[in-house]
């Protein structure tokens, strides 16, 4: 298990059930072969294939390998095995499951440790129109909103959305607006906005999310990149392609007591 104890610390308290896996929205089911631990998956799709068929029926891609995982895994009849497989499988993709089920836990546990001269002059984004794209529960996006213009929190996850709306709405913050979208698909015009920022969220499909980016920002406008990581690594398909020859970001990075923080920054011509 890669991430199983290092989720069961970090969401602490949180009762996860098979039936959670209901709220996973199709973009996500699409990334379960990469991230499920294949013997316990079985497990648990063959104890409950209502979310089997859910799973299929909302992403069809999955299909093949939800046969090819049951026919591979053998079928386990002690119970108390089968309630520890699924127990595993749960805590495997817990993120995904709380980005759906309790955005307001995510958003509490999260750690978000930059301030705003971190990642941009103050005056460089006054006035500004901005997007936050991979908003998450919108800790970036709260915190240009104090600065910019308006803010366009970019995110796929309706209930991400949702508790961006409703903060915004409690904070009476009325220059944050949540809209549906991905990082290689943004629904913006060309030429739309003065600054794009993502924080932890490049990378699922680089080539087409750098493209997208070009497109977006105003010519002169900047995008600027913020990563979090716990190990003393950049040299990373990401980086390589972010300070790259063809796209050519300028690369910083500090440390503090959780790891290294990462900045990429680019002026679009």
């Amino acid at each position: 298990m890669r991430y199983s104890k290092m989720l069961r610390e970090h969401f602490d308290g949180i009762n996860l059930m098979a039936e959670d896996l209901l709220l996973l929205e199709s973009f996500q089911i699409k990334y379960l072969p990469e991230r499920v631990p294949q013997n316990e998956f079985a497990t648990l799709i063959r104890e409950y294939p209502l979310i089997k068929n859910h799973l299929v029926s909302k992403n069809p891609s999955v299909r093949n390998f939800i046969y090819t995982v049951l026919k591979e895994n053998e079928t386990i009849e002690d119970k108390s095995l089968i309630k520890k497989h699924i127990d595993e499988l749960l805590w495997e993709i817990a993120d995904l499951i709380v980005y759906n089920k309790s955005p307001e836990i995510y958003d509490e546990k999260a750690k978000f440790k930059w301030n705003i001269d971190e990642i941009i002059a103050k005056k460089s984004i006054t006035g500004k129109v901005v997007t936050d794209v991979g908003a998450g529960s919108g800790m970036l996006a709260f915190l240009l909103s104090q600065y910019a213009e308006t803010v366009y929190a970019i995110e796929p996850l309706s209930s991400f959305r949702t508790f961006i709306r409703q903060k915004a709405i409690n904070e009476n913050c009325r220059n944050v607006y949540a809209v549906d979208g991905f990082l290689d698909s943004i629904p913006f015009p060309d030429d739309f906005f003065d600054i794009l920022f993502t924080s932890n969220a490049i990378g699922w499909n680089i080539e087409k999310e750098l493209q997208e980016i070009e497109r977006v920002v105003k010519p002169h406008g900047q995008a600027i990149h913020l990563i979090r990581i716990n190990k003393n690594v950049t040299e990373n398909p990401v980086h390589e392609r972010l300070v790259s020859g063809e796209w050519n970001y300028t690369f910083s990075k500090t440390h503090d007591t959780d790891g290294l923080k990462l900045k990429y920054i680019k002026t679009i011509r």
